[in-house]
């Protein structure tokens, strides 16, 4: 019985191993995703392959496998793959034929290439006749494709003075396709798959996701996608993304984990704070996303969700550890140490929620009054941060804080008759 009982917890322990170790399909493919982002090719192709041993690969895996393929300067493999995908559904033909990844397939094989140019021209083609608003479709794919070529260029250069007009045309070119995009759902509405497919869905929400500097503009655009959440039209990834973008930009807690904090090496280092950590995989699973354990991967950190109680400690801890730093700003703010009132409230702000409306107007109304005694810019600027704050969550009271003695140093500045209009 001894014996038996041994041999019992051996493989119960074996299996627990095996099950720890054992990864999904997308477990894999988040890992690839990785590495082909930063061009390692090597771990890219073989965490493609194990991937597509356990599902066949969609069309945007199978083109990343050809472009991991090509950066390899396998040729066979990477034809392979580009052709699987082109039959399966990739149809975007001009990045293709502007992908960096391809530019060994290009140059060693230009007859090879041109055929398969060719082929995605085709099938995009007749892609684009299943589509309502085909013209739509291709003027926002070109939108994001010439910003991405300025981009690519501009790690390309090492030229101090080219750098600065590349800058300026990225911006200039970033100012244009925002423009053009608020013309664009001013018209259409958030355009649906049918209209303009996909891949100019997709495009349309990249440019608004990264709007970061007009949050109006952000939350607009995630109205429009909500009305097309029920409809099968929306992808419902960049509805997440979105979502917890705009949250995110209000320094309130994000709903699906789509965001993360990045160190100032480049790398992340985990999710921003969640709403309800513990039941954030139930959310993903809602809209068709993979549990938070394996998206982190795509980002290279490992991932454990919180249980409700480790969730509800922790930001028991937040709120004590926010309140002891607004206590220490205005002990040091009656003391006369302004620059140790600036730090603890900074510290206090960075914290998703942390700091209620109330103390955040409270801040605004103990900087404004710092910054009418001292010269230094940032007591004014932390005031406005706040103030804006309140004004982006329209939380700000604007009639009676117009009557406010404490903002009047505000007033000669453009800020303060934004916040009032």
């Amino acid at each position: 019985m001894r014996y038996l009982s041994c041999i019992l917890i051996y493989l119960i322990q074996i299996s627990s191993i095996y099950a720890q170790d054992k990864k999904s399909a997308d477990d894999y493919l988040a890992t690839a995703s990785l590495y082909h982002l930063q061009k390692d090719h090597v771990n890219a192709i073989s965490n493609f392959e194990l991937a597509f041993k356990i599902k066949p690969p969609d069309a945007l895996n199978a083109y990343k496998a050809a472009g991991a393929y090509s950066l390899d300067s396998n040729v066979k493999m990477s034809t392979y793959y580009l052709q699987k995908a082109i039959q399966i559904g990739w149809t975007e033909t001009p990045w293709l034929m502007n992908d960096p990844y391809f530019e060994y397939l290009k140059k060693t094989e230009p007859h090879l290439w041109n055929k398969l140019v060719a082929e995605a021209r085709e099938k995009e083609l007749a892609y684009e006749k299943t589509l309502r608003l085909p013209g739509l479709r291709e003027k926002i794919n070109l939108m994001v494709l010439s910003d991405q070529q300025l981009r690519y260029k501009k790690i390309q250069t090492k030229d101090k003075k080219e750098l600065k007009a590349i800058n300026l045309e990225i911006a200039e070119t970033g100012k244009k396709n925002l423009a053009e995009v608020k013309n664009i759902l001013n018209t259409y509405g958030w355009p649906k798959i049918s209209e303009i497919g996909k891949d100019a869905q997709n495009n349309l929400w990249l440019i608004t996701q990264h709007a970061d500097h007009d949050i109006r503009f952000q939350e607009e655009a995630l109205k429009k996608m909500k009305l097309l959440l029920k409809s099968h039209e929306l992808i419902l990834e960049n509805y997440a993304f979105l979502t917890d973008r705009v949250l995110c930009n209000l320094n309130y807690l994000q709903e699906y984990g789509t965001q993360v904090n990045w160190t100032n090496h480049g790398m992340a280092s985990g999710f921003r704070s969640i709403r309800n950590e513990w039941d954030v995989d139930n959310r993903r699973k809602k809209l068709g996303l993979t549990n938070l354990a394996t998206y982190s991967l795509n980002y290279g950190f490992k991932y454990e969700r919180k249980t409700e109680e480790q969730y509800k400690y922790t930001q028991k801890q937040i709120k004590q550890q926010v309140k002891k730093l607004i206590d220490t700003a205005l002990i040091a703010f009656k003391k006369g140490n302004f620059l140790s009132t600036y730090d603890s409230y900074n510290s206090a702000s960075t914290f998703s929620e942390g700091m209620s409306n109330a103390e955040n107007f409270k801040a605004a109304i103990v900087f404004a009054m710092i910054a009418a005694k001292e010269k230094d810019q940032r007591y004014k600027d932390i005031a406005f941060d706040f103030l804006n704050l309140l004004h982006l969550r329209n939380k700000l009271k604007k009639n009676s804080l117009s009557l406010m003695d404490q903002f009047n140093v505000l007033h000669d500045d453009p800020r303060w008759v934004k916040l009032l209009l």
